[in-house]
């Protein structure tokens, strides 16, 4: 899949129409055509259902057009990104690793304040697992991880700060008994298969959703380990199962899905930024506190 499958794929669905998408972007019908079946090939779906007037998605089509669109939503501000360090020649640069809903979430605000006041440091961001972060770390790669919960080799390793809270939230697809509902307690779904996130890439994870089925006192199977965040939103709007998330992830793409309240048992997830001990960290530090709503960081460590 290319970037040129789904910008011919969101045209045909905003007209509605092959001929008009093609006019559109100036290329031929079934060009069109073969960009859109060699998607519904790799996906194993049908994205329109072909109609004498023209094209009508499919519940597969409406849900991958929301995530199509954000693709190209970041691949559009990553290019935009890449241009704007390609004109500035700044002497300091942090280097910024992130799971997909700090975002949305609160770093492209503090990057806005950040940049208000220092606009001579080029601030990059890389989506990354939290594995991903760690490695990035401890290789230099990054400078600051927004990793989640950190785990306690992180916060023995590095300097840890909290950064935001949220809660955490029951995901269902849209068609589940409890779609319509906006709190439930974790124990009325003792019956549903549960997604999780795999341990090599969301490490601790795994453990944390067993801990919840505890509490609940529950024993759900957990069929599907996702490898990231936008795979488990996926999973569950095409009907594989349930899951837990943090109630932040409603702020992605989500066709298919609802986000419920968990009412019981209750369970904060701190969102923090981890960075590295040794060296000149002012910069950093910063650009932590401008991520926090400019209040002054306050440093923890285990």
């Amino acid at each position: 899949m290319e970037l040129r499958h789904l910008r011919y794929f969101v045209m045909a669905a905003e007209e509605a129409n092959i001929s008009r998408a093609a006019a559109r972007l100036h290329v031929s019908q079934p060009a069109v055509s073969r960009q859109i079946k060699d998607l519904e090939e790799e996906f194993g779906v049908s994205l329109f259902e072909r109609e004498h007037n023209g094209l009508r998605l499919t519940s597969a089509g409406e849900s991958a057009l929301a995530h199509a669109r954000e693709i190209l939503r970041q691949s559009s501000a990553m290019s935009e990104a890449m241009t704007a360090i390609a004109k500035r020649s700044q002497a300091v640069s942090i280097k910024v690793g992130f799971l997909p809903t700090a975002l949305p979430g609160f770093l492209a605000e503090g990057m806005r304040r950040f940049n208000r006041t220092y606009s001579n440091v080029c601030v990059q961001i890389f989506e990354m697992t939290p594995s991903e972060q760690e490695t990035g770390l401890r290789n230099g790669e990054i400078d600051v991880a927004l990793i989640g919960d950190p785990s306690a080799e992180i916060r023995q390793d590095f300097q840890v700060e909290t950064v935001r809270k949220t809660e955490m939230a029951i995901v269902v697809p849209d068609d589940h008994r409890l779609a319509g509902r906006k709190s439930a307690e974790l124990s009325e779904l003792g019956n549903d298969v549960f997604l999780s996130l795999s341990e090599k890439h969301f490490p601790s994870r795994p453990q944390l959703l067993a801990d919840l089925f505890s509490r609940a006192g529950i024993d759900p199977e957990v069929a599907i380990h996702a490898n990231g965040l936008s795979e488990l939103l996926g999973l569950v709007g095409g009907g594989m199962g349930v899951a837990i998330a943090p109630a932040d992830l409603e702020q992605l793409p989500h066709g298919g899905v609802v986000f419920i309240k968990m009412k019981k048992p209750k369970h904060t997830l701190l969102f923090s930024a981890a960075w590295r001990k040794e060296g000149d960290t002012r910069a950093v530090e910063t650009f932590v506190r401008e991520l926090q709503g400019g209040v002054p960081t306050q440093t923890q460590n285990s």
